[in-house]
């Protein structure tokens, strides 16, 4: 059997493993277990499918979009559930040790987002937003951390049950440096002019109409650090490189995993904000 035809083989074995554990309501304890299983199956999965050409024959075959639609949604869940549980693992930790230094938190976490503020070149900020920041917002600590912001890091979620946790874990060790919001507000229906650096986390949905709504109401010196899957990535994140919108240059890049990268944006010359369009 043709690889690619075995890489099917496999994901329609997964789709039809989380269809069986479908239950109403909240899943019980052993149904979250297995389904926790089931997508640590697909990450490794996605992770052992290098080949581009494998990739390819994946990507293209007739039935892909609808094992990737059922496949990416039951991730995305995953992944809210999983940064939901260290979110308050790691409130209930602090409240029992005292700890406040953020720097203490995932070190990991740290380091890939050290790895992706490199791209900056070491310019600074007056303002930045994380769009997408999550209920465990280790991005936006990470940025109010590094002092590369100046004056004001804005995580923009409007998920009111991750806003709330972000906001308990922000309050509890982002007290040093520059300060810290959380807006819930829809992404693609935000004013970004007060800000000159956006970070836009890989898990996002509509990529491409929120790069619009950048380039239409942010300043012109904008930078803007996008994560974006690659290779079987693709299955479980939105991809958009491949239709960025006129107006975007890719200034620099970082390999961040071997599924996902990091892109610097900035305006192409000869283009400028259009406010209020």
């Amino acid at each position: 059997m043709p690889p690619g035809d075995r890489g099917l083989a496999k994901l329609r074995e997964l789709r039809e493993t989380l269809v069986g554990l479908d239950r109403p309501g909240p899943p019980d304890q052993a149904t979250a277990v297995a389904v926790a299983e089931v997508m640590s199956q697909l990450w490794e999965f996605c992770r052992a499918v290098s080949e581009p050409e494998v990739v390819h024959a994946i990507e293209t075959a007739a039935e892909y979009p609808a094992l990737r639609s059922t496949l990416s949604a039951h991730w995305s869940a995953q992944l809210s559930r999983d940064e939901t549980r260290t979110s308050r693992r790691v409130l209930a930790d602090a409240g029992r040790t005292g700890l406040r230094d953020v720097s203490m938190l995932a070190v990991e976490d740290y380091q890939g987002v050290a790895d992706e503020l490199r791209l900056l070149g070491g310019r600074s900020a007056e303002r930045a937003a994380v769009i997408g920041c999550g209920p465990y917002p280790e991005t936006l600590m990470a940025l109010q951390a590094s002092g590369l912001v100046r004056r004001l890091v804005v995580g923009i979620d409007r998920h009111e049950p991750s806003a709330v946790l972000a906001e308990a874990v922000t309050a509890r060790f982002c007290d040093a440096g520059c300060g810290v919001e959380i807006d819930r507000s829809d992404a693609a229906a935000v004013d970004y002019a007060p800000h000159d650096l956006l970070v836009v986390a890989n898990g996002l949905r509509g990529k491409a109409r929120l790069l619009d709504r950048i380039r239409r109401t942010a300043p012109p010196a904008v930078r803007v650090l996008i994560r974006l899957p690659l290779l079987m990535g693709r299955l479980l994140y939105e991809d958009v490189e491949r239709d960025l919108r006129p107006g975007w240059t890719v200034t620099a890049r970082h390999r961040a995993t071997p599924l996902s990268e990091t892109l610097l944006l900035e305006r192409s010359a000869g283009t400028s904000p259009l406010i209020g369009v």
